[in-house]
């Protein structure tokens, strides 16, 4: 048997997840490849039918991001039949992300055996840092990880014997959906600012090149910044001469309030389940010093090298 990690991992948890889940799955399988997902079709889906077994990984933007629906609406009716699972990290609260995953996969006729989720440090620029979820994933996560590849393997290879009865039923929708803060509403384009005497495009289009809504446009007479996008601010983030300018100031107040009211109380009670394992003592959170203030020089973050 064969298999494959496609993962799209922008600050780098998710990519460390993925390594640990390929590095189980290599226990089991003869052959056990990994692909990074871009904007949707770096990775060609016609690739996938000489796999038996696809992992699927990704970060939460507010959802499952553009490139990885847009990856998935690519695969083509002859993966009908092929096991696939999924996975994610977030920051407090995976919501929807693997339900909704699941089924957009399903309807492609794919199988799908299996998902998870693991923590991982946020960066959104508003949030306190440190942040609730900061020193995720760990080694405790890597090694549940390394076993839960293993576990994909392993029960791939017996559903394909013919033991269906290890399908899983599909995870359930999470209601009532919260009610995002407005940032996350509108017309996203709109609360970015573009400079361009600061801007060295075409000589650098990291922007372009890793925005996974594909929503970057500089080359167009009037340039856009996350047309149509889910303001993950990554653009903002990876620039490295300040080009991209968004407002995280006037955002701190309504993401507080989103904190209180929707991530504490969601984080408590994964906490107090077992699911999450703190870290960072809540008198460390880091209230005081949002991440735009401790991340002030540009660029924020660096784009991952494999």
């Amino acid at each position: 048997m064969k298999g494959i990690i496609v993962y799209f991992s922008q600050t780098g948890n998710t990519k460390k997840i993925a390594q640990a889940v390929q590095r189980g799955m290599e226990r089991v399988l003869d052959q056990c490849d990994m692909a990074k997902l871009i904007k949707g079709l770096e990775v060609n889906p016609y690739d996938l039918r000489k796999y038996d077994v696809i992992g699927l990984g990704s970060a939460i933007i507010w959802g499952p991001p553009e490139n990885v629906r847009t990856f998935i609406d690519s695969m083509p009716p002859s993966l009908k039949g092929k096991h696939i699972f999924a996975f994610t990290t977030h920051g407090t609260y995976p919501h929807d992300f693997l339900p909704r995953v699941a089924r957009l996969l399903t309807r492609k006729g794919l199988v799908v055996i299996g998902t998870n989720d693991w923590f991982g440090s946020a960066i959104l620029p508003s949030f306190p840092k440190p942040y609730f979820t900061d020193g995720h994933p760990d080694d405790v996560d890597l090694k549940e990880a390394e076993d839960f590849g293993r576990e994909m393997a392993e029960r791939s290879r017996r559903i394909y014997a013919g033991e269906t009865e290890l399908i899983p039923p599909l995870p359930e929708l999470f209601r009532p959906l919260p009610k995002w803060p407005p940032i996350l509403t509108g017309k996203s384009g709109e609360q970015f600012k573009y400079h361009k005497e600061k801007c060295n495009y075409p000589k650098c289009t990291l922007c372009i090149d890793n925005c996974p809504w594909d929503a970057i446009d500089l080359s167009a007479p009037q340039p856009y910044i996350c047309r149509n996008g889910g303001v993950c601010t990554w653009c903002e983030k990876i620039c490295p001469t300040g080009a991209i300018e968004f407002n995280y100031e006037s955002r701190v107040p309504e993401h507080r309030e989103m904190i209180k009211t929707l991530l504490i109380p969601s984080l408590e009670a994964m906490e107090a389940s077992g699911r999450f394992r703190r870290l960072v003592p809540k008198d460390k959170i880091g209230w005081d010093t949002p991440y735009f203030k401790v991340h002030d020089k540009h660029p924020r973050e660096k784009v991952l090298k494999d």
